[in-house]
């Protein structure tokens, strides 16, 4: 098969800013970027987040990177006990706290189309603290048809739990990943990729301030800590395919992926992106997704009997019942190269572009989510 330029295999990805930034680095540009991004859902959490990432260019083979992350996370008073995932101290009072999150990383080229990857990573808030590390090769084949990716990633956290006192107990948890990723183009207008990734943890997997409430034979009930196993094995495969339609001036990028684990979660998560240009820099994307999932095999939806106050498993995680969930949204990407004008001073647009994005989330559990994201993008 003829090789294909990359600017046309970019043209079959979601059409944002991220495509600019793959030929700016073909170019020998710079990037650098600035994200805002705001959550709130139906039990009145919200998450506000501010990002910056730089991307610098050292050597013609060299590329150093750095990414920080602020968050404002606001959790509203306990109202009912089971299923809280906040601390019981001041349940009258909003509870609130921040996270800071650094990666640092660089990537070096390997010749003969072949890269190397590696990043840290350091996360930290009052009640949880993680640290990892990643590192990622790639060798485009087949004429730089076909792209092989192969990544690994190791994560050590502490899981806190802040008491009535004031003071916090820690429990470690550990998380080994995998990833195999094998991207072909087909066509001078098609790409197809297949992934596959596993994720090994064990330690604490638990969450320290969700409770469970537990019936005795006479209906009464009393409470308990959540109690999940100490250890979970997760697998998943992707397939995806992405078609540029040139009389349209668009693409439509349309996915599966099938999840299974040790806890006998099985899911399923079909997925359809349509991009398109409205005006000459101004792009359309629109996203919905579909969900589905089971239970694991220790939910029940009534725990009965007094093994449950003991050492048998037991969950609130409404994310281990068996439930459905649609996602739907749009983005606008405004991108600024059509402002450079006739001099020099304003070259850094060339690659540059403001995304605006809404997405509205909701499942068959009666919770929803609206995600609200801005990011500005452009070279240095």
């Amino acid at each position: 098969m003829k090789p294909i330029h990359k600017l046309t295999a970019c043209a079959l990805l979601p059409v944002t800013v991220a495509c600019s930034a793959v030929s700016a680095f073909a170019d020998g540009g710079d990037q650098m970027g600035f994200t805002t991004y705001y959550f709130t859902d139906s039990g009145s959490n919200t998450v506000a987040t501010t990002a910056f990432n730089l991307a610098k260019k050292l050597l013609d083979a060299t590329v150093v990177l750095i990414d920080i992350e602020l968050d404002h996370v606001t959790v509203p008073p306990v109202t009912a006990i089971t299923g809280a995932t906040r601390p019981q101290r001041r349940k009258d009072e909003t509870f609130e706290k921040n996270r800071g999150q650094i990666i640092v990383g660089a990537e070096q080229g390997l010749g003969l189309y072949a890269k190397v990857a590696g990043n840290f990573y350091s996360s930290s808030e009052v009640d949880y603290k993680s640290t990892g590390g990643i590192a990622t090769f790639s060798q485009e084949l087949a004429g730089r048809n076909t792209t092989l990716t192969l990544r690994g990633q190791y994560n050590a956290d502490r899981v806190g739990e802040l008491l009535e006192d004031g003071s916090l107990i820690e429990q470690p948890k550990k998380t080994y990943q995998a990833l195999a990723s094998l991207s072909q183009i087909l066509s001078p207008t098609t790409v197809m990729d297949v992934t596959y990734d596993m994720m090994y943890q064990k330690g604490f997997l638990s969450d320290p301030y969700r409770q469970v409430r537990v019936y005795d034979g006479q209906g009464a009930s009393t409470l308990a800590d959540e109690l999940h196993p100490d250890y979970r094995t997760r697998h998943a495969g992707t397939v995806r395919l992405s078609q540029y339609l040139a009389p349209l001036g668009a693409s439509v990028i349309g996915s599966y992926r099938f999840y299974f684990d040790t806890w006998d979660v099985h899911s399923h998560t079909g997925e359809i992106k349509f991009n398109k240009y409205i005006f000459k820099d101004l792009v359309l994307a629109l996203d919905y997704r579909y969900y589905a999932q089971s239970a694991a095999w220790f939910y029940q939806d009534r725990y009965v009997g007094p093994e449950y106050i003991a050492g048998a498993l037991r969950t609130s995680d409404y994310k281990l019942k068996p439930f459905s969930s649609n996602n739907a949204g749009f983005s606008l990407t405004y991108l600024l190269r059509g402002l450079r004008g006739s001099g020099n001073d304003l070259d850094f647009l060339e690659n540059a572009g403001i995304e605006v994005m809404y997405f509205r989330y909701f499942n068959t559990l009666d919770f929803s989510a609206d995600i609200l994201q801005g990011t500005l993008k452009f070279s240095i």
